[in-house]
């Protein structure tokens, strides 16, 4: 750990990516409040998510290729200034036109991708291979801290100063970052260039998965969470404003109960290692408690039970993240990683999609509980008849034996 924080390359990087996670907080604060006022309905925060969706997918593979083509560090750089100017886009153009406003989004999502892959590649410069992992752990933390730092700051400035500002404070902390990076000093190596291969990987991903229950098992969960997701997060604003009565600022109380929760999750993962039954049993219960939390969210009466089910949403989000990262680790031939992750990525955004197109039609005709409590029946109904038919076929198997 000393020697870690000793080397300035690392220390430069971990602050750039700080601050520039603070900017990116008080953004989603900023644009979720900014595309409902400007819109008036959740059919504006839906499309806003299915454009940040949309552009996820050939933003995975132009990224790898520009991060291995060119010096990472100046994509990081350039990443940051385009940013700023985003930003500062918003700004000065906050309320007077939402198709504007998508552009923006549409730009800053595609450009986020590059800048995320940039500075893991830079970390897999300047730091030993052996720290790598101790480096990604600091990197969580310090992650941890913004998620509770984002949404208190952000809050006490849209009450006192209202929402364009946290804009400008955004492209502000992306010029900062910028400064920062530029403070790097490492040699880059010479580097093979990749061919697009982003869709061949997901074809090789399917070959693998077919192998292995428990990660069709995953696929089957990530699905159903990922359109889950994507309902939670179109009507948080319209609950906490329509539903719930406590305004905008819900949606800071929102954040802060699921970043509770997630602090507490690891804590808890440590508990559960000890137990003899199976990681694959381990993850499918704490996947049906994450099913079941998104439902009791929906049908919460008052902000207080919002919060818990929240709260709950954070806690079993982490643990069934950290739990998939174990599964796959120990389960997928190495040869074939990347592979299956990357199928694994695609139908997280194809999911999430689907939850974006669907939700503001079905929120409209049968609201917000009913809506998520289909989604969660058809998710546990699915996952239950996967378990009993993987049970079935082991037996099948072990009987021929």
């Amino acid at each position: 750990m000393k020697n870690l924080l000793k080397n300035k390359n690392y220390r430069l990087l971990a602050e750039a990516t700080t601050i520039s996670s603070i900017g990116d907080s008080l953004y989603s604060l900023a644009i979720t409040l900014s595309i409902y006022h400007i819109t008036g309905s959740i059919f504006g925060i839906a499309l806003m998510w299915l454009i940040r969706a949309i552009i996820r997918i050939p933003c995975q593979a132009i990224a790898g290729y520009i991060v291995d083509k060119y010096n990472r560090k100046n994509v990081s750089i350039l990443v940051y200034l385009i940013s700023a100017v985003l930003m500062l886009a918003f700004f000065f153009m906050e309320g007077k036109t939402i198709i504007a406003a998508y552009v923006v989004i549409f730009l800053l999502q595609g450009i986020s991708d590059v800048d995320n892959m940039a500075q893991y590649g830079i970390m897999q410069i300047v730091v030993n291979r052996e720290e790598l992992e101790q480096a990604n752990s600091i990197f969580s933390v310090l992650g941890t801290i913004v998620m509770l730092i984002g949404p208190g700051v952000g809050g006490f400035i849209y009450l006192n100063a209202g929402r364009e500002i946290l804009y400008l404070l955004d492209a502000i902390t992306f010029i900062i970052a910028a400064i920062i990076i530029a403070q790097i000093n490492f040699q880059e190596v010479e580097r093979k260039v990749r061919e697009f291969t982003l869709f061949s990987y997901a074809k090789k991903g399917i070959c693998e998965i077919k192998k292995m229950p428990v990660i069709k098992s995953i696929i089957i969960t990530t699905s159903f969470c990922g359109i889950l997701g994507r309902v939670f997060e179109i009507n948080k604003v319209f609950v906490v404003n329509d539903k719930l009565s406590v305004g905008d600022i819900g949606l800071v109380y929102l954040s802060y109960a699921m970043t509770i929760g997630s602090i507490l999750a690891p804590l808890v993962v440590k508990l559960v290692k000890k137990n003899n039954a199976s990681d694959s049993l381990k993850y499918t219960v704490f996947s049906m408690a994450l099913i079941l939390s998104f439902a009791i969210w929906g049908f919460a009466p008052n902000i207080f039970v919002s919060l818990l089910a929240c709260a709950m949403i954070g806690f079993f989000e982490t643990i069934t993240a950290i739990m998939k990262n174990v599964i796959f680790q120990k389960d997928v031939d190495r040869s074939v990683f990347g592979f299956v992750m990357a199928f694994n990525r695609i139908i997280m955004v194809l999911s999430a999609i689907i939850g974006i197109v669907l939700t503001p039609v079905l929120t409209e005709k049968i609201g917000v509980g009913m809506t998520l409590a289909i989604v969660c029946f058809l998710a546990l109904i699915s996952l239950g008849t996967f378990i009993l038919k993987s049970n079935q076929e082991e037996i099948v198997g072990n009987s021929q034996l």
